[in-house]
């Protein structure tokens, strides 16, 4: 188990390395495509000639017999939440990181910005059962208790059970959130609640792999370990066959998550574990950026 001191030494490393980035996050992307995706109620008063007839509350009006209407301000603040995957197979990796700390690095860098932002950021980590839950709230104290959360954070050799953590998520946040899911999007079965959550909120997925998990090297025989059930299979990399198998199933995993966003209405940004980290999100940034634009 990790001491407080090393933790402590973790937390505060992580908070300096991304410091210039959650700057550029803030400074311009994050600021304008995120902000003003909701609204809230205001106050109520008479309905007047011409006023949008869907903002009508229908109580009110049947109470006082005069129809009134619902007036609605901008949300001054947004409520995020970073959902993250914990199951077995985030503990793989080829690199200097696993997706795993990877995962976190995100979840960090995001939890930062949105409260250098004024928004409220909470965390749900999850993997074939919720881990731990840290409902939304402000300011840096609570970001950093919810980047030492993440850090602490500890996968399990299970899979991915997404509908059973959104099913969770549709209890706990009862107004339009921006929620984060960072995920290998390896999931157990067909995800069914995922359009629920997008019509719902801003659902955002984050799309963690590693380099090996789309090209293997032909170095001969060696032996792949499932880190969900700890199955080991010995496969022959020089093989032909093997390789084409193997294209054939990265092709169809690609496939798959991108019907799997496109069918349930949420953006998708994918983040290698070797390359930079940020780079991937300023460019997904700008590209809704330019979308809500038009």
């Amino acid at each position: 188990m990790e001491n407080v001191h090393s933790l402590f030494r973790r937390v505060r490393r992580l908070e300096i390395r991304t410091r210039r980035l959650v700057e550029q996050l803030v400074g311009g992307e994050y600021r304008s495509i995120f902000r003003g995706q909701g609204m809230e109620f205001s106050e109520f008063r008479a309905y007047n000639e011409g006023d949008d007839t869907r903002l009508i509350d229908w109580n009110v009006t049947a109470r006082t017999g005069t129809p009134f209407v619902k007036l609605l301000t901008e949300e001054r603040e947004l409520q995020v939440l970073l959902m993250l995957d914990l199951s077995g197979s985030l503990r793989f990796g080829s690199t200097s990181l696993t997706k795993e700390e990877r995962v976190a690095e995100v979840a960090a860098l995001l939890a930062l910005a949105a409260v250098r932002n004024g928004d409220r950021v909470g965390l749900l980590t999850f993997a074939d059962d919720i881990i731990e839950y840290v409902p939304p709230d402000k300011g840096r104290t609570h970001a950093m208790v919810v980047v030492q959360k993440v850090l602490e954070s500890r996968g399990r050799q299970s899979q991915a059970d997404i509908d059973n953590a959104l099913s969770r998520v549709g209890r706990i946040l009862h107004r339009r959130a921006l929620i984060f899911l960072i995920s290998d999007f390896r999931f157990w079965g067909r995800p069914k609640l995922l359009r629920a959550a997008s019509s719902r909120h801003d659902l955002v997925g984050i799309h963690v792999f590693d380099p090996r998990e789309l090209s293997v090297p032909t170095i001969g025989h060696i032996r792949f370990k499932d880190p969900e059930t700890g199955r080991i299979q010995l496969v022959d990399t020089n093989s032909p066959s093997w390789r084409k198998g193997f294209a054939s199933r990265v092709a169809a995993l690609q496939a798959e998550r991108e019907a799997l966003s496109r069918q349930n209405a949420f953006d998708l940004v994918s983040i290698s574990t070797a390359d930079d980290l940020v780079l991937p999100l300023r460019r997904f940034f700008e590209m809704r950026r330019r979308r809500r634009r038009h």
